[in-house]
């Protein structure tokens, strides 16, 4: 990343001591004779909640890590929260961050919504004048008004976390924190609180989630970080990791356990993506074009197990991740009927309206459940020009018609 990035992990790792019933030393002369050893040994014992990762979160851009549960998604988030001090590897946060991990954290039972909200703005780093300012903008978007001087104790669950979540997006930190951000909370909450994490993005502020919604992670999240026993599996982008985990418990409920394979190339290898390529209108290879070609994604495929639960899937994404086009055979309509023996499937654009730059494309073949029989990421790389360096990834045909400025229409 060209600027400095508002969170970096680097070769992190968390481990929780375990220690034995009777206790750390059994006596003073057990302190005496073997502190130091066991201080050694504590070292290397434990539960390694967390075990080399690394990451980088940009200014404006929302990450979310996902995984099962156990996986140490939690743990991250209270790193990045300064929670927890990690056990080995550095943390670095640039700006302020405000946390919304455990429900009511930080809320005093006995006391009101208005003091508890107060009372947390100043912890956040408000003074008391600038939380009375935005209180009124604190009680609105929580919806809490008529229990805005009752205790916190009196209130559900759903409204412990819409005011948490209130008084975390009024701070406007550069760094927001969030598990499970709208597991709690009916659907005009969650509305609200989609629109106030993309005004935070235009704002700047990173923004880390854990969520187990993954439909909500590929709507948020530009990339993710999929966790499994701790382990980094992948950090790619938001719908890459997505499926690829889907993959792994769509393998694990068949009984055949995680499917092998790489960060980027995975599947259990009943059917394998023998090649994938662009080509033109005649089949001719490209691997770079101008803007609003007609061009096809080709894929080449061998079947190892025959299969009537089959669809070809396709994403083009930019070169810095973000996702452009994503579609597959079922979302367009086809019914799968058997897939055997080799064979070809081509994606087809009469017109490939993209704007200038390098583009990348995943292809896959998976069941409908989302069981991967072969997916490559970065199977296919190509270059689209333009006579004019349109900003985005959509440039389709237009023209300007002017009715009223005196203007000159361009040569040609």
């Amino acid at each position: 990343m060209s600027e400095r990035p508002a969170v970096r992990l680097t070769a992190v790792s968390k481990r929780y001591p375990m220690h034995t019933p009777r206790g750390r030393l059994h006596s003073l002369k057990g302190a005496l004779l073997h502190g130091e050893l066991w201080r050694a040994r504590q070292v290397g014992e434990g539960f390694l909640a967390l075990d080399g990762v690394d990451l980088e979160i940009g200014r404006g851009e929302t990450f979310a890590v996902i995984g099962p549960n156990g996986s140490g998604k939690s743990t991250l988030l209270k790193l990045v929260a300064g929670i927890l001090r990690p056990t080995a590897g550095s943390v670095e946060i640039d700006g302020r961050v405000t946390a919304l991990i455990e429900l009511g954290a930080g809320f005093h039972p006995e006391i009101s919504g208005r003091d508890n909200a107060i009372i947390n703005g100043m912890m956040l780093g408000l003074s008391r004048a600038e939380v009375l300012r935005r209180l009124p903008e604190i009680v609105e978007f929580s919806g809490i008004g008529p229990f805005l001087d009752q205790p916190v104790k009196t209130y559900s669950s759903g409204m412990y976390v819409r005011l948490g979540f209130s008084v975390a997006v009024a701070v406007e930190p550069d760094v927001l924190v969030v598990d499970e951000i709208l597991a709690v909370g009916d659907e005009a909450f969650a509305h609200r609180c989609l629109d106030r994490i993309a005004r935070l993005q235009r704002r700047g502020t990173a923004i880390l989630l854990v969520s187990h919604d993954l439909g909500l992670v590929e709507q948020l999240a530009q990339r993710a970080l999929y966790l499994r026993g701790g382990t980094p599996v992948m950090t790619a982008p938001a719908g890459v990791a997505v499926a690829r985990y889907r993959s792994d418990v769509a393998g694990e409920e068949a009984g055949a356990g995680a499917p092998a394979g790489s960060a980027r190339r995975w599947g259990n290898g009943a059917v394998s993506l023998d090649a994938v390529d662009l080509v033109d209108g005649a089949g001719r290879s490209l691997r770079m074009l101008s803007s609003g070609e007609s061009a096809a994604i080709r894929i080449a495929y061998t079947v190892r197990v025959p299969q009537e639960d089959f669809v070809f899937g396709v994403a083009i994404n930019r070169e810095d991740g973000g996702p452009v086009l994503g579609t597959n055979t079922e979302l367009d309509g086809w019914t799968a009927e058997r897939l055997a023996g080799s064979g070809e499937i081509a994606l087809e654009f009469p017109r490939l309206e993209l704007a200038p730059g390098r583009y990348l494309v995943d292809a896959a073949v998976h069941a409908k459940g989302g069981l991967a029989y072969d997916y490559a990421c970065e199977a296919l790389a190509f270059t689209v020009t333009a006579p004019v360096g349109w900003p985005g990834s959509y440039a389709p045909r237009h023209r300007w018609t002017p009715r009223g400025p005196a203007m000159s229409p361009p040569p040609g």
